[in-house]
């Protein structure tokens, strides 16, 4: 399993640095969760991987998470044993309270 917190672009600070969601990528699923209210932060992560399967996300992930505009951090589970989607809300829980 891998996890990537996906980056949007900030106009306020003119980088990618606004989490916009928690991508977790296993051979043959992929499941995304979006931070609320960063839709328009997300909208290029949200434009790559509509209608992308699981595999064509592994195999551009390397290139997608170098861009500057919207760049991702690979992060290890916070939930070592979890499923897929169990790893990813948790992933997305520890972004949300990370920001307070």
């Amino acid at each position: 399993m891998r996890l990537w917190v996906l980056l949007g672009w900030s106009l306020e600070y003119g980088a990618a640095i606004t989490a916009v969601g928690v991508l977790g990528i296993e051979t043959t699923e992929s499941f995304v969760e979006w931070i609320p209210r960063e839709r328009e932060a997300g909208r290029i992560w949200r434009e790559r991987l509509a209608g992308a399967s699981p595999l064509e996300v592994v195999e551009r992930m390397p290139f997608w998470a170098e861009t500057a505009v919207a760049a991702a951090a690979e992060v290890e589970p916070s939930v070592p044993d979890a499923t897929l989607e169990a790893a990813v809300r948790a992933q997305v829980d520890d972004v949300l309270g990370s920001a307070r």
